[in-house]
């Protein structure tokens, strides 16, 4: 790319995909165009950050003010806000870190090993540890750890000429002003009005007029997943949070919503395969291998399992190699079928789809789909074998095909529904107790039925 053509973030972000040491050098000599973008842009300067090494990554932000070095760690990854602030002036790293809003430093401790997570509170003032002990000390995954504690909030008999004054003066405090809370004097939530209803109503009226009486709001403790359902469900932009005595503490926006169903797919996809749920590219070789050793190792003994039960098989296999060729068909077939189901039923179970009274229906219906497929897929596994001149096999291969596609279906739908039953997470490790079954059944059901019928 050429340089001269670089006059915005988004132009300098693509610059350095494709060329970082170029962009690196184009920067450096540029100091006043990066701080200029940084500034305008923070998003897609995040992006050129990140781009670069850490080291690189702490030089860039050196060169900039401290409020512009704030505002473009305020769009970067937890990830790289740790690998950055370890590579500054630490007088540099502890302006930046103390500045961020609340919500961000927390997100970024929650992330971090315990020795960063040392460091990182040691840059940071007594008083803003104080608010970070107060924010970590609420349950995790809860909202009072995600929300933002900056809100609009007047008194329910403010007018509204009056609210309009009033808000003018926080605007440069508040970021996201959507919804003006309307409380009493001992702060409890009352009511809500948007900031455009408010704008579009009669000044002379007062607030608690045009206001939404008794509004949808969630409890400090309530879980992230809970809260971005409602914002969902009701099409929210924010959702006020309150402690047990009603008493407005915050708000959670449809930023954070969309951040946490983006992690849980992530951890429910992490888990279904049996990798750690809070583990990413960057976590730590010692911390990888704590989460994942235990269920390679559960993994690796249930396929000793499967092969004791082939092992049983041994005088028809060794007498006839050709079944042990078409044994992974069947297994194959049926596990893909069972993790369509899986997939299927985790999905409806993360958006709170599937009611208890549902669960019966839920499991017959993947299970009847089964039973369809399986037929379909059997009869075309017959006509396969008795072109190729097989057909001495093709009945005892249909019967399985049909019975472990069948069996995959309903294990798919009913081992997630049974983790949630026990309390545990429905994608927990779901694929490889799902790969036992249609493994068992697609080996030993296949070799059990050709001994009967060859």
């Amino acid at each position: 790319m050429n340089e001269q053509k670089v006059t915005t973030a988004k132009e300098l972000r693509d610059f350095a995909r494709l060329e970082p040491d170029e962009a690196f050098t184009f920067i450096n000599k540029n100091i006043a165009l990066w701080s200029k973008l940084v500034d305008s842009d923070p998003f897609d300067s995040a992006d050129v950050v990140e781009e670069f090494e850490p080291r690189e990554a702490a030089l860039l932000t050196e060169s900039l003010s401290t409020e512009h070095a704030i505002k473009l760690f305020s769009s970067l990854r937890p990830r790289a806000i740790i690998d950055i602030l370890g590579f500054l002036d630490t007088d540099k790293a502890s302006d930046i870190f103390e500045n961020l809003d609340t919500e961000d430093t927390v997100n970024v401790l929650e992330r971090s090993t315990e020795e960063e997570a040392s460091e990182l509170f040691g840059i940071l003032s007594k008083s803003t540890r104080l608010d970070i002990d107060r924010r970590l000390a609420y349950p995790e995954d809860s909202v009072g750890r995600l929300m933002s504690e900056v809100v609009a909030m007047l008194d329910v008999d403010t007018s509204v000429k009056d609210s309009l004054i009033e808000l003018k003066k926080l605007h440069n405090d508040i970021s996201d002003l959507i919804y003006v809370y309307l409380v009493n004097d001992s702060r409890q939530l009352l009511g809500v009005v948007s900031f455009r209803e408010l704008v579009f109503a009669n000044e002379n009226s007062l607030i608690k007029d045009v206001m939404i009486k008794d509004p949808i709001s969630v409890n400090l403790k309530t879980d992230q997943e809970e809260a971005a359902r409602l914002i969902k469900q009701y099409e929210l932009l924010a959702l006020p949070v309150v402690d047990d005595s009603n008493i407005l503490i915050g708000q959670a926006t449809v930023t954070d919503a969309l951040d946490v169903i983006q992690q849980e797919l992530a951890e429910d996809f992490s888990q279904s395969f049996g990798a750690g749920a809070e583990e990413n590219i960057f976590t730590p070789i010692r911390r990888s291998l704590s989460m994942r050793l235990p269920w390679i190792v559960v993994n690796l003994l249930l396929a000793f399992v499967v092969s004791y039960l082939v092992a049983q098989f041994e005088d028809s296999i060794s007498s006839n190699a050709l079944l042990a060729a078409l044994m992974p068909v069947v297994a194959l077939v049926g596990g893909n079928s069972g993790a369509q189901s899986l997939a299927i039923v985790i999905r409806a179970l993360a958006k709170n789809d599937v009611s208890d009274a549902r669960v019966v229906e839920v499991i017959a219906k993947q299970t009847l789909i089964g039973l369809l497929n399986g037929f379909l897929v059997a009869l075309i596994s017959i006509t396969i074998l008795f072109i190729f001149g097989l057909g001495s096999y093709a009945i005892p291969l249909g019967i399985a095909i049909l019975f472990n596609i069948l069996i995959g279906n309903l294990s798919g739908a009913s081992i997630p529904l049974l983790l949630r039953k026990f309390g545990l997470d429905p994608a927990l490790a779901s694929n490889i107790f799902l790969t036992l079954i249609t493994d068992i059944v697609g080996f030993s059901g296949f070799l059990f039925i050709a001994l009967l019928l060859l």
